[in-house]
């Protein structure tokens, strides 16, 4: 009976010891989004990953270093605009923020990811604050039924790509939001009163812009800013097949 008992009372004190390294290598983190007047933002999304250190695999591939956590998630602000991860490895993490139909910008996309360090076994507090852009909306209108009718995916882009080019060359592409038997739309938020360029490119089809004049599809740049408050918009049509897809 002695040694049962005495089994139980390390068993019990392993067990007290897991616990405690466990509470004390995780923490909280808690805090709001809201816009750049401070205003909290309901339904924001927040995308978070830990930033971890890496070794080179034998193929030189880049790998998280032994002992290190992989966290990549992303959690819905609730109505105050607040949210809470609990139970996270304690580390830097990088954050991301959006609010779906409302054109506020993805820091991770326009400027740098906002980064915070999570304390162990104590909350850890940052506000993530969006800045309001505008919404980008490309319509190609398809008279001939020549670009596919069927919705771009991740991989493909239906025979047009459509995005934005920015401060010194750098591009974000705008999602096929949409096809109808009329043509295709796009759609992606941009900064307002920034110096912005709207890139086209093809190999299949030919296109007019709104005047009827031909647009460039061989990744021409058509320059442009945004006005605050006012959806920025395009409208081109497709003429026909280029020379080379005939």
């Amino acid at each position: 009976m002695k040694i049962l008992k005495n089994a139980c009372l390390v068993g019990l004190a392993v067990l007290s010891s897991a616990l405690a390294q466990s509470t004390a290598t995780v923490g909280t983190l808690q805090g709001l989004v809201t816009d750049a007047q401070g205003k909290p933002l309901a339904g924001a999304e927040v995308r978070y990953r830990r930033l971890f250190q890496t070794v080179l695999s034998s193929s030189h591939q880049p790998l998280p270093a032994p002992g290190e956590a992989v966290i990549q998630s992303k959690v819905t602000t609730d109505a105050n605009g607040a949210y809470t991860l609990p139970n996270l490895p304690a580390g830097d993490y990088a954050l991301c923020g959006s609010v779906p139909t409302l054109p506020y910008l993805d820091p991770c996309q326009w400027a740098t990811s906002p980064r915070t360090t999570v304390a162990a076994a104590a909350p850890t507090k940052h506000t993530l604050i969006l800045t309001k852009g505008v919404f980008l909306k490309v319509r190609v209108n398809d008279p001939l039924g020549l670009l596919p009718q069927t919705q771009d995916g991740p991989l493909k882009a239906g025979n047009l790509i459509v995005g934005v080019t920015f401060a010194k060359g750098a591009y974000l592409g705008a999602q096929n939001t949409g096809v109808d038997s009329a043509g295709r739309n796009y759609q992606m938020i941009i900064p307002a009163g920034a110096p912005l360029s709207l890139w086209l490119f093809s190999r299949h089809v030919a296109l007019k812009d709104a005047n009827g004049n031909p647009v460039d599809v061989s990744g021409a740049r058509i320059a442009f800013q945004a006005t605050a408050g006012s959806d920025q918009t395009f409208t081109f049509t497709v003429s026909g097949p280029l020379a080379q897809s005939q």
